[in-house]
């Protein structure tokens, strides 16, 4: 019988909802490659464990249907397996998100998104720890939050280097924008290195709406609401080219939409 070769990869996209409801673990083995989208966000801790080489797209998409929603994930990766991790947030109501990242082996990598919009009195909080233990790992954590209204966004984000994980690289970036006086959103960047040859480094702008930007809108005969609209959706587009799936992408896009306009 003739073997498969290693590098064969399985590609699959799986709905969260119907295939993973009572499940607490996403396992990809060796080789292998999915995507799975997530809309169940409950307290439930979701362990995601890659194989060597394994490749897996976690996406989280709160559309902010329930006054709690919880987005807890704790993350395995072996040698040269690649997480990228893509959270989606549009609420009025409280979520939060506490992640723990483990880059167990040589060659591991994560790549975390979160595309975050609180509105009313939102309370979005966000707590994100990644660990390097090996060498020639890789982990890229960023953030785009947008409050308005009296929402509150609360990013804390850590990613550890320990010691003899040589020629790592952790990046953190945070982007926020402010549609309102009330609104708030506080970024808690924080780098733990134990080792000296690593790159390291982290980034945050946090503001308001560029004035110039509505008034040029509006003077075009735009409301404010609908012209701070097409400026926040402009800053939206394109982080959604990380997704790839169309109908999600569409869904997402709308929510967006009719959240900055309505409420």
């Amino acid at each position: 019988m003739t073997e498969m070769p290693n590098q064969v990869k399985m590609k699959q996209l799986v709905d969260f909802k119907s295939n993973f409801l009572n499940l607490s673990n996403i396992d990809i083995k060796k080789n292998q490659t999915k995507v799975v989208v997530n809309k169940v966000l409950t307290e439930d801790n979701i362990k995601i464990n890659l194989d060597e080489n394994a490749t897996l797209t976690y996406i989280t998409f709160d559309e902010g249907k329930n006054e709690h929603a919880y987005n807890y994930f704790t993350a395995n990766l072996q040698k040269n397996a690649t997480l990228k991790i893509y959270n989606v947030i549009t609420t009025s109501f409280h979520h939060n998100i506490k992640g723990m990242v483990y880059l167990n082996n040589i060659g591991a990598s994560v790549e975390i998104i979160n595309l975050l919009l609180g509105t009313k009195n939102a309370q979005i909080n966000s707590d994100i720890d990644i660990y390097h233990y090996q060498a020639n790992t890789n982990s890229n954590l960023t953030n785009y939050a947008i409050a308005k209204d009296f929402a509150n966004v609360l990013l804390n984000n850590n990613a550890t280097i320990k010691k003899f994980a040589s020629s790592s690289v952790a990046h953190q970036q945070t982007k926020g924008l402010t549609i309102s006086k009330d609104a708030k959103i506080k970024a808690l960047p924080n780098l733990y290195i134990d080792e000296y040859d690593v790159i390291a480094g982290h980034a945050c702008a946090i503001g308001s709406i560029n004035k110039d930007d509505l008034f040029y809108l509006m003077s075009r005969g735009l409301s404010e609401a609908e012209a701070s609209k097409i400026v926040v959706m402009g800053y939206v587009r394109p982080i959604l080219d990380h997704i790839v799936d169309q109908e999600l992408k569409q869904t997402i896009e709308q929510v967006f939409a009719n959240k900055l306009l309505n409420e």
